[in-house]
């Protein structure tokens, strides 16, 4: 049986399309945090067995409604993607090889890099600190929450990206 409770935090989780935290869902509804914490803790394993295609994930301090990933590529197609593939490939470089210089960045990737970097940068996804006579790039805690990695800091996202590319 689901509770009212239940079905704010739900509400919440589905309409943030982003990872959120308790106390962002408490901003916008009546309930207290021990309230929100059992409501997503019930949600979880409801939506953790195996006939459901979308599940509850904390990251880091946060939760996320998600399509579960064994089900992700046989929807992919129908997402409208909001990054290009020239762009994903640039920001999973810097999240795998933080902190790089662009100029390096663009020895590997090419010519492309300067724009993919730039529309990262305005999406907030990544920070370019001047160095040198090049930029240092590193992710940020949106880039963390975008891609939806379990992380809280840049060596935990460097060691996400290698983990990945073991299997």
């Amino acid at each position: 049986m689901t509770s009212e409770s239940d079905r704010l935090v739900e509400a919440a989780l589905f309409i943030s399309g982003k990872p959120i935290s308790v106390k962002e869902i408490q901003a916008v509804q009546a309930l207290d945090q021990r309230t929100i914490r059992s409501a997503l803790r019930r949600l979880q394993e409801r939506y953790d067995s195996d006939d459901q295609a979308i599940e509850i994930v904390k990251i880091g301090a946060k939760y996320s409604m998600q399509i579960k990933d064994e089900y992700r590529p046989k929807v992919a197609p129908l997402a409208s993607p909001k990054l290009s593939k020239d762009v994903l490939k640039i920001a999973s470089l810097i999240g795998y090889y933080q902190p790089i210089l662009r100029s390096k960045l663009s020895d590997i990737a090419g010519s492309k890099t300067y724009e993919c970097v730039r529309q990262l940068v305005e999406k907030g996804l990544i920070r370019a600190h001047p160095k040198n006579r090049s930029f240092e790039l590193t992710t940020t805690k949106k880039f963390i929450e975008y891609f939806s990695i379990d992380a809280r800091s840049r060596a935990e996202v460097k060691a996400w990206f290698k983990d990945r590319l073991k299997s």
